[in-house]
């Protein structure tokens, strides 16, 4: 199997790194936000030197503090890959774009360069990248990482008065029909709290036709002894399963597109399907808001395209903490059966960037 540490070692490999900016450069005091983003110049000095004056400049052009800090970190993860990988100083890891805007490396005069193809992907804090070193031939690779809770307010505000079907609906030209149908409908998996009852028909009906916030479902079911009861389950436990199983399939679809290097406004969108998706589940007794503890990691997946199954794309949808997902996806070579996405590594600013720029400049 082709190795996907990121300890230095040669022979190709998968790269994926996670980097966590919410606790990375604090600003004291209360400012407003664009006062903020200017005092990124002192408390981010360090690492913003390690940028060209473009780079820094795209890092301070942002209004709020969180989305300077993810650019600054996701420039970083991008030099930092070229930098360990293709053997060549800090300074000389300059990044260009290949013909669809894809962020690449592309080095001068080098004989006999490093093949690598490398995304980065970053929300609500996280920014993930993904990178692919020293196959024969490219290999693309996409990530996303998304935040199923990061817009809650937004979405319940919108569920509670047009339903969440309408809700799904405002996103319908990124995807497929038969994902629509199913991120509405499909039935998702609810805890009744006794492992002696299920459900049948009517009641798992009820689950999928099931739209509205803040609402008691009254379901039939049946105990091991054929003895039928009635369970009530609250409405906003069933709407929010089906919100993140939304935003488990809008990261697949997003490292899958950016894995080709087209965006998503690509013509080809509603002929993509990724089929019979259910969220990664997060860990359980998770005890910190913040954490980024692996949850349920999922690596199956049905892919059509224009009706075809796509078997040379491989996938992996991780829950990391009680909201996050990140998702990888690699397209396979010929001759590599065995590749393979691997963890996701969480770097340290410190030791494992800005030390490592700083010897390398």
């Amino acid at each position: 199997m082709v190795d996907t540490s990121n300890d230095g070692q040669s022979g190709p490999r998968i790269i994926q790194w996670l980097l966590d900016t919410r606790p990375l450069w604090p600003v004291p005091g209360k400012l407003k936000p664009k006062e903020e983003v200017e005092k990124l110049k002192t408390v981010a000095s360090r690492a913003l030197s390690l940028l060209s004056e473009s780079e820094q400049a795209s890092v301070l052009k942002y209004y709020h503090l969180k989305d300077a800090k993810m650019s600054l970190a996701s420039h970083l993860l991008k030099h930092m890959a070229i930098t360990k990988y293709c053997n060549v100083p800090w300074s000389q890891s300059t990044i260009s774009r290949d013909s669809n805007g894809k962020p690449c490396f592309n080095p001068m005069g080098a004989t006999k360069p490093v093949t690598m193809d490398f995304n980065v992907s970053h929300q609500a804090g996280i920014v993930s990248l993904i990178a692919s070193v020293g196959f024969d031939a490219r290999v693309d690779v996409g990530t996303d990482v998304v935040c199923a809770n990061e817009r809650e307010r937004h979405d319940y505000a919108h569920i509670e008065k047009k339903g969440f079907f309408d809700w799904v609906d405002m996103h319908g030209d990124v995807f497929a029909e038969s994902e629509l149908d199913h991120m509405k409908l499909s039935h998702v998996p609810i805890s009744l709290g006794r492992p002696d009852i299920s459900m049948r028909g009517f009641a798992k009906d009820a689950l999928s036709r099931c739209q509205w916030r803040n609402a008691k479902l009254d379901l039939k079911v049946t105990a091991v002894d054929g003895e039928e009861s009635v369970a009530q389950v609250d409405s906003n436990s069933v709407v929010d399963k089906k919100l993140r199983r939304f935003y488990a399939m809008w990261c697949l679809r997003e490292a899958y597109v950016k894995m080709t290097g087209e965006a998503l406004l690509a013509p080809w969108l509603k002929d993509l399907e990724i089929s019979d998706v259910q969220a990664p589940d997060a860990a359980s007794d998770i005890q910190e808001a913040n954490s980024l503890v692996v949850g349920e990691v999922v690596k199956e997946f049905n892919i059509f395209f224009k009706g075809r199954k796509v078997t040379d794309v491989k996938m992996e949808l991780s829950a990391l903490g009680p909201a996050y997902m990140v998702a990888g996806s690699l397209s396979m070579p010929k001759g590599n059966p065995d590749l393979a996405l691997g963890p996701w590594h969480i770097l340290r600013l410190e030791e494992d960037i800005l030390s490592v720029a700083e010897r390398t400049l």
